[in-house]
């Protein structure tokens, strides 16, 4: 897909069994024929990312340090979430083809190195599953700082953006297409946005509200 800095998705997914899901985002600057990209065994005590000991750089876009109501593991079975792509990493460092991970993990506090309890995830890319999404490549923010909101049916407009003429203008100059097929007009584009991962805490809580109101 044609995805951006900046823009927004919209999903979900479904784990099997009792086992909790921690997401993760990864990316790799390698282009190498045949090369493999390995599940994950790290821990994750904040949103910053880090590099992988295979180069890859990884990090759990929706950490929570809070107290324990706001877990960073996610309930088995369906989980709907919003994202939003200002933690994406496209650079010569991290590199930007990406992908969205989930594992089985745990959830626990530690002594930090300055003595205090810090929180830390930590992700078993060795345990009982692991899932991973299609390698995608982020794209550069668009002209005029346009960013759209993505679903399973493609781009949107941004739920959180003022839809100006200017931005409809903006809108359409990125997705021709869409001109031609919409049949409602701007600013008056209907549409149940959904949801993508049932977000920890009021992340979630969140995401669900503005689905159910979209």
């Amino acid at each position: 897909m044609n995805f951006s800095a900046g823009d927004n998705m919209f999903g979900g997914w479904s784990t099997p069994g009792q086992l909790m899901s921690f997401l993760v985002y990864r990316c790799t600057g390698s282009t190498k024929a045949g090369a493999s990209i390995k599940p994950s065994n790290s821990e994750f005590n904040s949103t910053e990312g880090h590099l992988a000991p295979d180069k890859t750089w990884e990090q759990m876009p929706l950490y929570s340090s809070a107290a324990e109501m706001f877990g960073n593991g996610f309930n088995p079975g369906k989980n709907p979430i919003w994202l939003h792509g200002d933690f994406y990493a496209n650079n010569k460092t991290t590199g930007d083809l990406c992908w969205f991970e989930l594992y089985p993990g745990s959830d626990t506090y530690a002594t930090s190195p300055e003595g205090g309890q810090e929180r830390v995830a930590t992700v078993n890319g060795d345990g009982d599953w692991y899932f991973a999404t299609e390698p995608f490549t982020v794209h550069p923010a668009r002209p005029n700082n346009l960013t759209v909101t993505w679903k399973s049916s493609g781009p949107k407009p941004d739920l959180f953006k003022n839809h100006t003429e200017a931005y409809w203008a903006d809108f359409y100059s990125q997705f021709p297409s869409l001109k031609q097929s919409a049949s409602s007009g701007p600013g008056k584009e209907s549409g149940a946005y959904s949801a993508f991962l049932e977000g920890p805490g009021w992340i979630g809580c969140f995401a669900a509200v503005l689905a159910i109101a979209l």
